[in-house]
């Protein structure tokens, strides 16, 4: 069957959870990085960071049903993505 559903409307169904989790999976990402940052925390715990926001974005990106991600999906891409290149960058610079 045909996808019927125009660009910009909301997601239906399983794409209207799975836009759900992928933002609550964001938010999760985010409330870690901050509790770690306060701490001043070291070593391995910072990989659950990354994992979450690349989880985030990659769950976004499939709520959008194979187009481009709308809504609460494309905010929940935006922002795992984004927390993502940030676990990468301050990674990289751990290591040099």
């Amino acid at each position: 069957m045909a996808d019927t559903r125009i660009a910009g409307t909301r997601a239906t169904g399983g794409d209207a959870s799975r836009a759900n989790l992928a933002v609550a999976l964001a938010a999760v990402a985010v409330a870690v990085w901050v509790v770690l940052m306060a701490a001043d925390a070291d070593g391995p715990i910072w990989l659950v960071v990354g994992v979450l926001s690349a989880a985030a974005a990659v769950t976004g990106w499939q709520a959008g049903g194979g187009a481009r991600p709308v809504g609460r999906a494309l905010a929940a891409v935006v922002v795992g993505g984004l927390l993502f290149i940030m676990f990468v960058v301050f990674t990289i610079a751990e290591l040099a």
